[in-house]
């Protein structure tokens, strides 16, 4: 697998109004509100859940800069994932992270945070983020309060949610 072939266009739909938001059909997931997170964009307990429900043995972060997207190999740890985007040399406004399966994606912009999993592993992702009260359709809720399909953009971030198998 090469990991720095387009990692964006690989998960996320960005053709017409970007809706499916996935490429993979039944996808679903949550969306986040970029600015209420450091540079990694999303709660250390998201990025845990994710990596335990998934079990991947690495990560790969792929940024883009002026010369174009570049990836890094990282353990799957919050400490690893940290410390590469809070380096100086890997700050980048946008990157995606995925592992080796491309069961899942996560996509950081400058608009908001968008996690995508099949529908299985969503469900996993979902028992581990009860046992902080939460799940991806009430993070999305939570960090959009009040979101209609009238509202400029909602179709979207309420399509991330998806449905819950």
């Amino acid at each position: 697998m090469n990991p720095t072939a387009e990692a964006r266009a690989r998960f996320f739909n960005e053709s017409g109004q970007m809706l499916p938001p996935f490429v993979s059909s039944g996808w679903r997931g949550c969306a986040l509100d970029r600015d209420g997170y450091d540079n990694t964009r999303i709660p250390q307990f998201l990025f845990e859940a994710i990596a335990a429900a998934a079990g991947s043995a690495e990560v790969f972060v792929c940024g883009y800069f002026p010369a174009g997207e570049s990836c890094a190999s990282l353990a799957p740890t919050w400490q690893a994932f940290r410390s590469h985007l809070l380096g100086q040399d890997n700050w980048s406004l946008e990157y995606v992270v995925f592992d080796s399966s491309q069961r899942w994606a996560l996509l950081a912009d400058a608009d908001a945070t968008i996690f995508g999993a099949e529908p299985a592993l969503a469900s996993a992702v979902d028992s581990y983020l009860a046992g902080h009260g939460t799940s991806l359709v009430q993070l999305t809720e939570s960090e959009f309060p009040g979101l209609s399909p009238e509202q400029p953009g909602a179709r979207y971030l309420l399509a991330v949610a998806g449905p819950v198998s």
